[in-house]
Order: structure tokens, then C-alpha cells, then sequence
């Protein structure tokens, strides 16, 4: 009896200890390039990089490092050498990666970890095609500037034209490596903060097909987990925008909130008009700019039928009206203090603020989160 319980106690510790060994990974490599230095190790948490360890480097510029798993699915790493990212790696458990790289991370050669090989390989076509992006970007602001409606036409091809180009790689890619974690990475990306890869609402279905493969392999897996929220939300999102997009057919969604003087101002009543349905935060500074640079369209539009309703987001409502009067904000500004509660904000289906609805006459809804010279271009052209 006691040599059988002993026996049970042995194989418990020792599927334990193979178990917390199992969920372990070795990294071993060399940064040309230095020598008795240290590299930063991170760990990517769902969006945010904290930072786990420092790794020594000898005198050749080598080292090994054993990684602690938390899980038994796959994490995102990244080292680091004076704040520029040397290297990527997605290690998984029992993984032995021999890596090689440089100061500069531009020539990272990874064995031993095929995702990882993978990630590298997409960071630097990703690279490319954002160095492409920025570049067309700014030659764009350049031609606002200059007011070369010529060139910002050839711009604004070229710039869809990378976009497009990155969207049909993308897809390629996610279809090609069905079961890798990186397609997260092409899921998620984005040109810029306003320029998603994956914006239309009909994306939902390839983030459907990347969650059905990796989550059979990766059940586990905290990515996995936060595909399917996202996939939620987009499903949510698109049959809120069919129900806008069939408004807009017979009328924009009516609002009905209070102005700083406790009035109920209604969007239809300025049905006949062409109307800014603006959403915006008071607490953000880069918001209250946005909204300065409305003072002008509404001084020079205002007069041939152009006006503005401004939903605010907050919660605070003494702060937003303090904010209303400080800029003497003189179109019609509402709130009625729910936040992202607030059946403004799900009617009109928001995700992030600033955002904005542009409405003609007739009631349709003509265009979404347009600013700068674009917006005062279609303005001029719906008030004609």
C-alpha cells in the first residue's frame, strides 16, 4: 500500500515537472556588432509590449536565454538594443532558436522556429510597403499645401494603390499559412491610425477563417480569444451600418440631446441642410483643435445652408459645456452625459472618436470621417 502511494506521488511530481519543463524554450544567438553589452527582452501583451528581461551578451556578442512560457500557446517576443527592435520572435513550448542579427535588426536570420521565420519574413514586406506609404503621405500634404489639385489626384491613386496592393498580399499570405499565429499581425495592421488594412465591414469573414483555423490549433490562446471579440463587434458593427446605410435611403437616424442650456435639440430639425453630425471628446487636446478647424468651414458655409451638430462623448457634462463656452462654439452642441452609453453613440455605431457624418439636403448620409481639405471640397460642392 505505502510502496503504491509512493509510486503515485513519484509520477505526480513527475508529470508536473515535465509539464512546467514543457512549457519552456531556449533562445541562443549572436548581434553582430556588439560586444559585453545588453539587449531588452519584451513580450507582446495582446496590443502592448512590456518589457520581461535583459539578456548579456559575452564579448563575441553572443548569448543563450531560457524563456519561461505562461502557456502552452504560442507568444510574441521582441529584443531590443537601445530602443530599436533587433528582432521578432514567436516561440512556442520546447522551442530551440538559434538566432543571428545585427545593431540595426535589418539582416535577423532565425532556425529552429518556423513561426518565427515567418513573422520576420512578414515584418520586412510590411516595412516595405508602409516606407512606400509614408513617403506618398507626405509628398500628399505637401500638395494640400500647395493646393496642386493635379497632384493630389496622381497622389491619391498611388497612395490605393499600395493599399490595395497590401490588402491582396495580405490575403494571399492568410489564405497560404492558414494555421500561423502571424496572420494577427496582417489582421491588426494599420498604415496609420485612421488607415486600418482590414476596414470593411466585410473583412469579418477572413477574421472568421483566420479564428476557425488557430483556434483548433490553439484553444488556449489569448490572441485567439480576442480575435473572437473583435469578430463580435465587427458582426455587431455591420448590421448596425446596414440599418444606417438603409436610413440613408429615407433619412438620416434622428438624435434628440441636450444643449448646454438643458434644451432638447433635435438632428432633423435642420432636415434641408447640409449637415456636420460630429462626434468628438472634450478631453482630448487634439480634439478641441479638430474642432477649431470647423470654425472656418462655418463661417464661410453657414450662410448658404451648411450647419453643424456636435455630439459630445463625455461623461462630465460641466466640463464639456465649460469647453462649449470657452470656445465659444456657435453651432449646436449637445450631451447628454452617458458616454459610450449614450444612444448617440451605438445609433451612429461609434468605435473611436473623433468621428464624423456628413449629410446633404436630401437627407443621405454622403460621407463618413472626412476632414481637412476633402471635407471643405465636398461641402463646396453640396452647396452649390
Amino acid at each position: 500500500m505505502i510502496r503504491n502511494s509512493i509510486a503515485l506521488i513519484l509520477s505526480l511530481i513527475l508529470v508536473v515537472s515535465c509539464s512546467t519543463k514543457s512549457h519552456r524554450a531556449k533562445v541562443e544567438g549572436k548581434v553582430d556588432g556588439l560586444s559585453n553589452s545588453e539587449i531588452v527582452v519584451k513580450i507582446l501583451n495582446i496590443n502592448v509590449q512590456n518589457v520581461l528581461d535583459t539578456i548579456k551578451l559575452d564579448q563575441k556578442g553572443e548569448f543563450r536565454y531560457n524563456v519561461k512560457l505562461t502557456s502552452a500557446s504560442p507568444e510574441f517576443y521582441y529584443l531590443y538594443y537601445k530602443n530599436r527592435k533587433i528582432a521578432s520572435l514567436i516561440l512556442l513550448p520546447g522551442d530551440k532558436v538559434k538566432l543571428q542579427s545585427d545593431t540595426l535588426g535589418a539582416n535577423t536570420v532565425v532556425e529552429g522556429s518556423a513561426e518565427s521565420s515567418l513573422l520576420i519574413s512578414l515584418e520586412k514586406k510590411i516595412s516595405q510597403s508602409q516606407a512606400k506609404f509614408d513617403s506618398l503621405r507626405v509628398k500628399m500634404q505637401e500638395a494640400v499645401s500647395a493646393n496642386d489639385a493635379q497632384k493630389m489626384t496622381e497622389l491619391n491613386y498611388a497612395l490605393g494603390s499600395v493599399y490595395v496592393k497590401q490588402k491582396q498580399d495580405a490575403i494571399k499570405y492568410i489564405y497560404t499559412n492558414s494555421g500561423s499565429i502571424t496572420n494577427m499581425i496582417l489582421l491588426y495592421h494599420r498604415f496609420s491610425s485612421d488607415v486600418p488594412l482590414f476596414a470593411d465591414l466585410r473583412d469579418v469573414l477572413l477574421f472568421r477563417r483566420v479564428y476557425d483555423s488557430l483556434q483548433v490549433i490553439y484553444p488556449g490562446s489569448k490572441y485567439v480569444s480576442r480575435l473572437m471579440d473583435e469578430i463580435t463587434v465587427r458582426e455587431r458593427s455591420e448590421i448596425i451600418n446596414s440599418k444606417i446605410l438603409d436610413a440613408s435611403q429615407r433619412g438620416f437616424p434622428e438624435l434628440s440631446l441636450p444643449d448646454t442650456k438643458a434644451n432638447i435639440r433635435l438632428l432633423s430639425d435642420l432636415s434641408g441642410k447640409v449637415i456636420l453630425l460630429s462626434f468628438w471628446s472634450v478631453t482630448d487636446a487634439n480634439q478641441r483643435m479638430q474642432t477649431r478647424e470647423y470654425f472656418d468651414l462655418y463661417d464661410k458655409y453657414n450662410s448658404k445652408g451648411f450647419e453643424i451638430y456636435q455630439v459630445s462623448a463625455d461623461t462630465d457634462k460641466t466640463a464639456w459645456a465649460r469647453a462649449v463656452a470657452e470656445q465659444e462654439i456657435p453651432w449646436i452642441s449637445v450631451c447628454d452625459g452617458l458616454g459610450a452609453n449614450s444612444s448617440a453613440i451605438t445609433t451612429y455605431n461609434i468605435q473611436n472618436l473623433p468621428a464624423n457624418f456628413l449629410i446633404d439636403r436630401s437627407g443621405s448620409i454622403v460621407a463618413k470621417n472626412i476632414y481637412g481639405a476633402a471635407l471643405e471640397t465636398k461641402l463646396a460642392s453640396l452647396l452649390k
